[in-house]
């Protein structure tokens, strides 16, 4: 038999009440759900000022020591230098010459011409007959003598780097009587020497011009340091810093002699960099250009530097100045727990997890520029994304108009003062006295640092840095 209990209308609408304040009290306490977000940004790239690279001229010395060309002349004129025997001397006729370099040859200076003289032994050979009663003989006699016959050579230098000289004789001087007595003749020397001094000085100033202009290539003197600029140098290895020439022109100063050597200077106008870390790949120039005359006003030097904050450093930074911290508008909170600082199509991108009356990621965007007056890196027209203004429109308006943004903004500054300063260090420490190449060393100093531009990479945050200053090149003899 089956047992019923009726109930009564008024319990029946206490239990239905009773479902309903459960349900009411379970949605309340329940967490508001979460979002997930990816960005969207617009679809056009943030707009980048074009910054130029400045070039530079940087002067490289160049010397050649008269002793170079010394060394060269004598190993070149050596020996017998000419040999005849027809000659005719006054109406003696024939004679034997031969003559030889008695002395090595030593060169001077006078400003762009060298002086030198070509010591000479003579060494003459007669053939005369003697007569008396109806005899007669031939009798042979060597005499030797001795002068040194003088030469100019008149240096330039040709824009194909080569240096010219023209050569012509200066006349000569005895170093011996110029009278030979032989018995009873008086053999007339002075012939002797002009003889030598047409004979020799063509065949002298040829060897000395071609050997000059040999020893004088100055195209492959520079040509090892104009390749090694391009591959770069290591200018500091802690921090590792990179320093590399991209040469546009080339001039060239005409040679002068000064105290015992020849002295010009070459200006290489380039673009210089410096690079952090790794050098990037470039395509290198390796025909040396002829030279130009200086033009006024290409003096000075600009070092085209770059000094980067990447988006680790960055991120570190905010997450200790923002994680934690709350943001409200009326009843309604926000708390920061993470937050991240990446580089998006010329944009910083800043995505910042939160938990509140809001769960999930958003992110907010804008575009890096340098305030002179503070030295500061800040972000402006920062806005949130696509993705987040959609987000947010469905589930929490509130946050669209102002609270994220305007409590955000101020803390997306990124001093780079100690950066600068570092960098003026780092540059001054490269001009002191930095080995470019073998025997070629920079010196200079740092007059200012100007930040030309902010721009983004795939890793920082890269100020691009003008560095004015004074550069010279220095070899080492």
């Amino acid at each position: 038999m089956n047992k019923c209990k009726s109930v009564s209308f008024k319990e029946s609408k206490t239990g239905i009440f009773l479902i309903v304040l459960f349900f009411f009290f379970v949605s309340c306490t329940r967490p508001p759900q979460t979002h997930e977000s990816k960005p969207v940004l617009p679809a056009e790239d943030a707009a980048v000022d074009s910054l130029a690279l400045i070039p530079s001229v940087i002067t490289l010395p160049i010397s050649i020591k008269t002793s170079v060309i010394e060394d060269i002349l004598n190993s070149q004129i050596n020996g017998l230098l000419y040999e005849c025997d027809t000659s005719a001397i006054g109406v003696v006729k024939p004679v034997k010459i031969k003559v030889w370099k008695s002395e090595p040859i030593r060169v001077s200076l006078d400003n762009t011409d060298l002086n030198y003289c070509v010591a000479l032994k003579i060494m003459l050979g007669f053939s005369f007959t003697v007569g008396a009663f109806g005899f007669s003989h031939t009798e042979y006699q060597d005499v030797e003598a001795a002068l040194r016959l003088k030469f100019r050579s008149h240096l330039t230098i040709k824009n194909n780097w080569k240096i010219s000289t023209a050569t012509q004789a200066e006349g000569y001087e005895w170093i011996s009587d110029p009278v030979v007595k032989v018995r009873f003749l008086t053999v007339p020397i002075k012939p002797v020497a002009d003889l030598l001094l047409e004979k020799q000085q063509q065949t002298i100033s040829a060897i000395v011009d071609k050997q000059i202009e040999n020893a004088g290539d100055i195209k492959n003197m520079i040509k090892p340091f104009w390749t090694q600029m391009q591959n770069g140098f290591m200018a500091s290895k802690d921090p590792k810093i990179w320093l590399r020439l991209t040469p546009a022109e080339v001039y060239m100063t005409q040679l002068q002699g000064v105290n015992g050597t020849i002295t010009g200077s070459i200006g290489i106008k380039s673009v210089v960099e410096t690079f952090l870390e790794d050098l990037p790949a470039k395509e290198k120039d390796d025909t040396i250009r002829n030279f130009m005359v200086p033009r006024p006003g290409d003096s000075g030097f600009v070092l085209n530097m770059y000094c980067e904050t990447n988006y680790d450093a960055l991120t570190l930074m905010l997450r200790g100045l923002l994680v934690g911290r709350e943001f409200k508008s009326g009843k309604r909170e926000v708390i920061v727990q993470d937050i991240t600082v990446t580089g998006v199509k010329g944009y910083l991108l800043i995505g910042l997890d939160l938990i509140g009356s809001y769960n999930g990621r958003i992110y907010v965007y804008g575009q890096p520029v340098f305030d002179k007056a503070t030295s500061t890196v800040s972000v402006k027209d920062l806005n949130f994304d696509l993705s987040t203004q959609n987000t947010l429109h469905k589930a929490a308006n509130w946050l669209l108009h102002g609270i994220i943004l305007s409590s955000v903004k101020p803390y997306l500054r990124f001093p780079l003062h100690d950066k600068l300063e570092q960098s003026r260090h780092t540059v001054q420490k490269i001009l002191s006295h930095t080995e470019l190449y073998k025997g070629i060393y920079i010196e200079g100093s740092v007059d200012s640092l100007n930040v030309a531009g902010i721009r983004l990479t795939d890793d920082a945050i890269r100020a691009s840095i003008y560095a004015h200053g004074a550069v010279k090149l220095k070899t080492t003899n």
